[in-house]
């Protein structure tokens, strides 16, 4: 026998006693396989519990179909240029006050029910990452007050994440051109 050759036999040995401790000897029965209950019903999901009757949200804090009110002044420019122009926007129990000189004063009022207390009072996710895009020079600073809480918000489109800001307050602040 040459030396490959019982080399060869002697992996296979090895190999076939390996393999053969994986498998359980034939007269070990073996473990008994368990499978869940099926005579008891699933627990049902979680759920918060139900508002009392009559509770609504706190009106400091606006979210979806809250009611707002809204006193805000809406100041666009353009970065690298002298470019600025003014609006105003009020809007009580979500509709729009006379005086308000934005185009789109009713989609501002719902935008602002929809999305601001996540674009306006919420601190951003520091694990969040953007898209490192450039939507143009447009800019907008935003002040007054939403519900009684004061506002003093700047937007951009330097990133991804502060073009999404501004697209969800589209109708308040204008298209990235700044068409208020």
């Amino acid at each position: 026998m040459t030396g490959k050759r019982a080399g060869t036999l002697t992996t296979l040995a090895v190999a076939a006693l390996l393999i053969g401790g994986c498998t359980p000897p034939a007269d070990e029965a073996p473990p008994p396989q368990t499978s869940p209950p099926t005579s008891q019903p699933a627990s049902p999901p979680a759920t918060s519990p139900p508002a009392s009757p009559g509770a609504s949200p706190s009106p400091s804090q606006p979210g979806e179909g809250t009611e707002v009110d809204a006193d805000l002044t809406i100041v666009l420019t353009s970065a690298g240029s002298n470019y600025r122009e003014e609006r105003t926007f009020r809007c009580e129990d979500s509709q729009p006050v006379e005086g308000t000189t934005i185009r789109e004063p009713e989609a501002a009022c719902a935008a602002l029910e929809q999305h601001s207390q996540d674009v306006f009072f919420s601190l951003p996710d520091p694990e969040r990452s953007c898209t490192q895009e450039y939507g143009g020079p447009a800019q907008a600073h935003v002040t007054g007050t939403i519900n009684g809480r004061e506002v003093d918000k700047r937007f951009s489109l330097t990133d991804g994440c502060k073009i999404s800001e501004w697209n969800s307050m589209q109708a308040l602040l204008g298209g990235p051109a700044g068409e208020v």
